[in-house]
């Protein structure tokens, strides 16, 4: 008679813990699903207002959650892309990188950094002569030239996609001993991205 008796309060005793645990999993799941909500809210991808949350235990039970709607992202200004060909202006030129920079999957604080260190914030002979921000060679010998700021930062975009970041070298520490002989290069591109 005690094994019995033993075993059944063994046995309830599992049950309840089974339902413990399912209904503890069913709690975690829905604050998952009200935390992901409240992130969709806040990073301005949920288009609703009101947002019905089910949850599932032993009884079903909904609430409303009345959240702001999400605001709408300005867009990026209209570059005088004159500012940029032309002129070299370094605020232009950093205006057109941010507005590039979700094609290539690039940083752009990386780009505009090297670029600034480069050529003396976009004043350089070889920057005002050959769209040349970067210090990129052609050959040992001679520099890259481009006919437009505009063509020279969009090659520097894929260059730096194709040949660094999409190898592992996404910082200027893990660059340095490729794009540049000196091992202070780091040092100076890091500060100015730091500055952006």
């Amino acid at each position: 008679m005690p094994e019995v008796f033993f075993k059944e309060k063994m046995n309830k005793i599992n049950q309840l813990a089974r339902n413990l645990t399912r209904k503890m999993l069913t709690q975690a799941k829905t604050l998952g699903l009200l935390v992901a909500v409240l992130a969709m809210f806040g990073s301005g991808t949920a288009k609703a207002q009101d947002v019905n949350l089910l949850a599932n235990t032993n009884k079903l039970f909904a609430f409303n959650l009345i959240l702001p709607s999400a605001q709408p992202q300005p867009p990026v200004p209209q570059v005088d892309m004159n500012k940029v060909n032309i002129e070299h202006d370094p605020e232009a030129i950093k205006a057109y990188m941010q507005q590039i920079a979700p094609e290539y999957g690039v940083d752009w604080k990386l780009v505009y950094a090297i670029g600034a260190y480069e050529s003396g914030y976009y004043k350089s002979n070889l920057a005002r002569n050959s769209n040349n921000f970067f210090g990129r060679k052609a050959t040992s010998t001679t520099w890259r030239s481009w006919n437009t700021a505009e063509e020279g930062i969009r090659d520097q975009f894929v260059y730096l996609k194709t040949r660094y970041i999409d190898r592992g070298l996404d910082t200027p520490a893990k660059m340095n001993r490729v794009y540049c002989e000196g091992n202070t290069w780091q040092y100076k591109v890091q500060y100015i991205m730091n500055t952006l």
